[in-house]
């Protein structure tokens, strides 16, 4: 994908509309069902998204299996997941692992310091990192 695919179109709801953190993409519909397939194949019984209806938001590139969904229950929630990409159930409802679960905002406030982004009205983030 290229870095146009960060910023959807202007039909979309009021969140998409913004562009993601650095190495967020929005998903396309294959991309979107693929994702979706899989987190459903691996949600156990306790698991917080188990039974929970969910639309596939985004994906963050590189190495990292995590997913942005919507919860269609509350669609002000948001929730990461890091896929296992076992193609099966997992045995423990801590897998595969919420690396997040609020709102769009919280979202990008939490990817804020990972991207060099500062979450809006909010002073830099100093990540220790020397220049």
């Amino acid at each position: 994908m290229t870095d146009a695919d960060s910023t959807p179109p202007a039909a979309l709801a009021a969140f998409e509309r913004q562009p993601l953190p650095a190495g967020w993409y929005y998903t396309d519909t294959s991309e979107s069902e693929h994702q979706h397939a899989e987190l459903q194949r691996e949600l156990p019984p306790g698991h917080l998204l188990y039974g929970v209806p969910v639309r596939t938001i985004a994906w963050r590139d590189g190495a990292s299996d995590d997913v942005l969904f919507q919860r269609l229950d509350d669609p002000t929630r948001f929730t990461v997941v890091h896929l296992t990409w076992r193609g099966r159930t997992e045995v423990d409802k801590r897998f595969p692992t919420v690396e997040l679960d609020g709102s769009f905002q919280h979202f990008l406030d939490e990817e804020a310091p990972w991207n060099d982004l500062a979450p809006e009205g909010s002073p830099p983030v100093d990540d220790g990192r020397a220049e």
